[in-house]
């Protein structure tokens, strides 16, 4: 919320979505939900594959020489 009173002097306009916690209006987000689906997805990308230790065709990546 804005702590400075609105300019003009007029009425303020009170959002009721704005009374709630920040963290549960968050959940209600599109947005939230979308980036939610790709995160787990790339953890579960991650895991399955042993943290990305084979290419796409299954081949093992080759070890860095020393």
């Amino acid at each position: 919320m804005n702590p400075f009173p609105p300019r003009g002097g007029g009425p303020v306009l009170v959002d009721h979505h704005s009374q709630a916690p920040v963290w549960k209006r968050l959940h209600r987000s599109p947005f939230f939900w979308i980036a939610a689906i790709f995160i787990l997805t790339a953890i579960t990308i991650f895991v399955l594959t042993n943290g990305l230790a084979f290419w796409p065709n299954g081949k093992p990546v080759p070890a860095p020489m020393p």
